[in-house]
């Protein structure tokens, strides 16, 4: 049940029939506005990861991460947190349901 896979933290959300469409949108828009590098580093440690083991999982992983931290879109991220850091009202905060 979905509310089940909710409490359990399996899944971020659940939506009624009629609102999960615009939510995957929604969702969508967010992952598609973050660098393109990091999203393709994402699928494909998930989707490497579900084929080995949780130790080759977390190395296939390390290796995708540091392989972002080599890329333009990385160096200008990171001076565009820098710059929003010296400013507070520009650091957006976080809240995880689950925690």
């Amino acid at each position: 049940k979905a509310d089940e896979a909710y409490r359990i933290g399996l899944v971020n959300a659940v939506y009624p029939q009629e609102e999960l469409l615009p939510a995957a949108k929604k969702m969508a828009a967010t992952i598609a506005g973050n660098a393109p590098i990091a999203v393709r580093a994402c699928k494909k440690a998930i989707n490497e990861g579900l084929q080995v083991s949780i130790d080759e999982g977390v190395a296939i992983e390390e290796e995708l991460f540091g392989s972002c931290f080599e890329s333009y879109d990385q160096q200008e991220g990171m001076a565009n947190f820098l710059r929003k850091k010296d400013d507070p009202k520009k650091v957006k905060k976080v809240a995880f349901k689950n925690e």
